[in-house]
């Protein structure tokens, strides 16, 4: 879907709505990144449709405000905001303990590239319908694998059966990305974590079915 100005603004409306509804099912603040994350993702397709319009009117390579702007989201915040929305999420015990090296991982990895993204080398240019971004130094595989372990590995092991699923999407698409268009990983992959987003959206849901079953008072309702 990733593929013009018009598919990104098209999926960042659909995703967006799913986000906002993940929004409203939020109860307590350790919830609120993850349930942040959908719309988040919406709001980083909203950017890249701005990337399109750049390239489309011949600003070839894209170095403006839009490219910055997703490459802090992309590059930066998600291998960061990924592993520790999960990481809050999970109740205390060794399962959550297990999640902290790949927010470390995420933190060297987003530290990496936003040396990249501060310096200003980042650039983005039209490829067989994908956006290729680059500029990231000549350590950015390194960086990279670092990325796709902090991104992909914590939702596997969740204890959340939505959020599991949503990592084994993750690592699918990953595997038939690089298969297939490796220069566009990151342009085409953040899309489908965007569209697998709805995941967290069930997850939220099967929360609040469970709080109703066991009747946890939502929190405007509660004494207090």
């Amino acid at each position: 879907m990733c593929f013009s100005a018009e598919a990104d603004l098209a999926s960042a409306v659909v995703i967006g709505a799913i986000g906002a509804a993940t929004l409203a099912k939020v109860r307590v603040r350790r919830e609120i990144p993850l349930a942040a994350l959908p719309l988040a993702f919406a709001l980083h397709q909203f950017a890249e449709s701005f990337v399109w319009r750049d390239l489309d009117a011949g600003h070839t390579p894209a170095t403006g405000a839009a490219v910055t702007l997703y490459l802090v989201f992309a590059w930066i915040l998600l291998p960061v905001l990924a592993p520790l929305a999960i990481l809050l999420v999970e109740p205390p015990g060794p399962r959550r303990r297990r999640l902290v090296p790949f927010v470390a991982m995420g933190l060297v990895a987003g530290g990496y590239f936003a040396i990249a993204v501060i310096n200003g080398d980042g650039s983005a240019h039209a490829a067989h319908h994908t956006i290729q971004y680059g500029g990231a130094g000549e350590y950015a595989w390194a960086a990279t694998i670092l990325y796709v372990l902090a991104t992909c590995v914590p939702p596997l092991l969740s204890g959340f059966r939505a959020i599991v699923w949503f990592g084994v999407a993750n690592v699918f698409a990953i595997a038939v990305i690089v298969t297939i268009q490796s220069r566009g990983l990151t342009s085409v992959w953040c899309l489908w974590a965007a569209v697998v987003s709805v995941l967290i959206y069930v997850q939220f849901t099967w929360w609040r079915r469970d709080d109703e079953r066991r009747g946890v008072p939502h929190p405007a309702n509660a004494p207090g």
